[in-house]
């Protein structure tokens, strides 16, 4: 994040540079047409074209009002994105967000008042987005409807102790 570059390691392991630029990228995912989005802390939602070692702001903005920091990146089959605003929002601060970029290019926010939404997942039916929200040290649960609305958002679970929760996988 600090430092502005994303490396790429090689199949015998050696680490190469790909791009270094003004930003402070955090989360990275491949779309399945093959472009590289990185959610990057200051400058927003970015692609990166590796082969040319470039980085190109998508959006940084929702309505008029820029990001706080975006945090992490999940893709759907059918091309959307979800994404986490963390910022430096806690409990203190909860005002984190979920966004959705779907496929035909509108974005929604799809949750907010969220204290410091971090990693995100989707389950394998893609009807539930969970998001590690870190400072509140639990994962939330984000039922979606068929049209994509969230509908009785909740804790799926809550932990004691420790820093929270951050990057999220998931299994079968």
């Amino acid at each position: 994040i600090p430092y502005g570059r994303i490396f790429r390691i090689t199949p015998k392991g050696a680490w190469d540079l790909v791009v270094e630029y003004d930003g402070e990228p955090n989360g990275l995912k491949f779309h399945r047409d093959g472009r590289t989005f990185v959610t990057d802390h200051t400058r927003g939602l970015m692609l990166l074209d590796a082969k040319r070692g470039t980085t190109e702001t998508l959006i940084n903005r929702y309505n008029l009002e820029t990001f706080k920091g975006l945090n992490d990146l999940v893709f759907a089959a059918n091309g959307d994105l979800y994404f986490t605003d963390q910022g430096q929002s806690g409990l203190d601060d909860p005002t984190g967000a979920v966004y959705r970029l779907r496929a035909n290019g509108r974005l929604e926010r799809i949750a907010h008042n969220i204290p410091s939404p971090n990693g995100l997942v989707l389950n394998k039916a893609e009807n539930t987005l969970y998001v590690a929200v870190t400072r509140a040290n639990a994962v939330w649960r984000l039922p979606l409807l068929p049209d994509g609305t969230v509908s009785r958002m909740g804790v799926f679970i809550q932990m004691s102790g420790g820093r929270g929760p951050d990057g999220m996988a998931i299994d079968e």
